[in-house]
């Protein structure tokens, strides 16, 4: 091998994702994927999802000007967007959220779940900070679900849960997370930017 392919190897092997435990609860494998793995979750709920075959972790994780990697962000629901959600929230514990995201105190935020095709069907449910959402059955059809922000909204951090048993999971933030295997909780953090609610 001349130099410059030992060159090229090197700087490569240099710029291959990183594997990371600190997101997730054991079992939940955790590998970055490079930027061209990475689907637009809008683009996913309207027209579906391709099979392809994927590495556990997060998709189109780009680094950070610290080192590491940038958390995923969590995305707010519009606000024309909160009745046709209201069905996917706990109704239980969610009166006072609906309420907030309505009269422009706090937005809700929304998240996506499937399932690879063919792979077994799966319960899921979000934890965000206190709230424990409902049960999704996931399937390889993408649910969009929304949820109340894991922190005060003004904090623009938080960490989200998945508590369930899955398998080929894909839980659309930006960028997408991927966990081959969920069987109890994996738990990933999050940031977004604060900004006027409505």
């Amino acid at each position: 091998m001349n130099d410059a392919a030992a060159a090229a190897k090197s700087a490569k092997a240099e710029r291959s994702p990183k594997t990371r435990s600190d997101d997730a609860a054991p079992g939940a494998s955790q590998r970055f994927l490079p930027g061209a793995a990475i689907v637009v979750a809008g683009a996913l709920i309207t027209a579906g999802i391709a099979a392809v075959a994927l590495t556990p972790g997060l998709m189109g994780a780009r680094s950070s000007a610290a080192g590491g990697y940038e958390e995923p962000t969590l995305s707010a629901l519009a606000a024309g967007e909160i009745a046709a959600a209201v069905p996917t929230l706990d109704p239980t514990t969610s009166q006072a959220v609906v309420a907030d995201a309505k009269s422009c105190k706090a937005p809700l935020a929304w998240v996506a779940l499937v399932e690879r095709a063919g792979a077994p069907s799966g319960m899921v449910r979000i934890r965000s900070g206190a709230y424990l959402s409902p049960a999704f059955h996931v399937t390889g059809v993408p649910q969009r679900i929304a949820i109340p922000y894991p922190a005060p909204y003004s904090a623009g951090r938080g960490v989200l849960s998945l508590v369930g048993d899955a398998s080929d999971l894909w839980f659309y933030l930006t960028p997408g997370w991927f966990i081959e295997t969920l069987n109890g909780a994996a738990s990933i953090n999050v940031v977004w930017t604060p900004g006027s609610p409505c």
